[in-house]
């Protein structure tokens, strides 16, 4: 099949759909719509399933397979169906409204995925191992995206959201990864690449690639059963380092290439049980800005773990490498 669509085996397939899932008395009243409808809708979900085929290795390109076989096709396929419905001209008594809804609930009870009839989504849309995937009622999404499995583009609260606008804007090109959520009114840019599990709750802008990071990396020397929970940042011009630690731990500031700075001191202002606090001085006016994203290492008797970029940390440094005179000591 590839970039070539048999428009009226497609056709016959929406309508099946459309016999199959509403009542012979809701066939009756779209009786008057029916051909447009088809015909709008088989044109988009003809654009869908080229657009499927030629972006999904796995389908070698048969979209004659992603038609018959992909379940997170068959939600989009229903949504735009589904769609149509929901913007006919409604007489009165949400006849239209609640077809549409019936049309979307089909395509959620075959793929596992739910998009709501009154989502807008641009061409060339792409919805792949969609299971668990939400799209809410206000959500607009631009031309040629890519959504994995898992993904919620929701409203920010759970019950009691607010009436309008509540759900994310995306623009065109843009591929959110397994387990995302986009939650609220926000917009995310054209060409923005969102990694699996990232949680976005602000504006994200065009090009930008959102990624999660592990902030741990833990080196153990003995089988214990101790997490060696930890965590670190910098604020107000001090270094906060919390969980599982004590005063007995060395903590070591590390360049981006993890080497040690040893231009700055680090010292102790509290020593408390799982909270240390640190004032960094410099004691060496030789000292170069060093490669960002800096690190921080410590180092106990049974363990060390280095924290990847800790928040806040090498702006401090970096503040402090560049404007503050040499200081030895407190």
């Amino acid at each position: 099949m590839g970039g070539f669509i048999d428009m009226q085996l497609l056709h016959d397939e929406l309508l099946t759909h459309l016999i199959t899932t509403l009542t012979p008395g809701q066939m009756k009243q779209l009786e008057p719509h029916l051909a447009p409808l088809v015909q709008n809708a088989a044109q988009a979900v003809a654009e869908d399933l080229i657009a499927y085929a030629y972006r999904d290795p796995a389908s070698r390109g048969r979209g004659e397979l992603i038609l018959e076989s992909y379940a997170s096709f068959k939600a989009v396929l229903f949504y735009r169906l589904a769609h149509q419905v929901w913007n006919f001209p409604d007489p009165g008594h949400g006849m239209f409204s609640r077809m549409a809804l019936k049309l979307s609930n089909q395509g959620k009870i075959l793929s596992g995925a739910e998009i709501h009839p009154a989502a807008r989504i641009g061409r060339r849309f792409v919805l792949d191992h969609g299971y668990g995937t939400v799209i809410g009622e206000t959500c607009v999404i631009g031309n040629d995206c890519y959504i994995l499995c898992g993904v919620t583009l929701g409203a920010r609260g759970i019950a009691n959201n607010p009436d309008g606008k509540r759900h994310p804007r995306l623009g065109n090109n843009v591929e959110v990864g397994a387990g995302a959520r986009v939650l609220g009114y926000v917009s995310i840019g054209d060409n923005v690449f969102i990694s699996p599990s990232c949680v976005i709750t602000q504006d994200v802008p065009a090009g930008t690639k959102v990624k999660v990071v592990n902030q741990i990396q833990l080196q153990k020397n003995d089988e214990s059963d101790r997490s060696n929970y930890l965590g670190a940042f910098a604020l107000d011009e001090r270094l906060h380092v919390v969980g599982e630690v004590s005063a007995g731990h060395k903590v070591t500031v590390l360049d981006a290439d993890f080497h040690p700075l040893h231009g700055l001191m680090l010292e102790p202002t509290v020593k408390e049980r799982h909270h240390l606090q640190f004032r960094l001085h410099r004691v060496d006016t030789s000292e170069q800005l060093p490669r960002l994203p800096l690190n921080l290492k410590v180092c106990g008797p049974e363990f060390e773990i280095t924290l990847l970029s800790p928040p806040g940390l090498s702006a401090m440094v970096r503040h402090l490498l560049q404007a503050s005179p040499l200081i030895v000591g407190g």
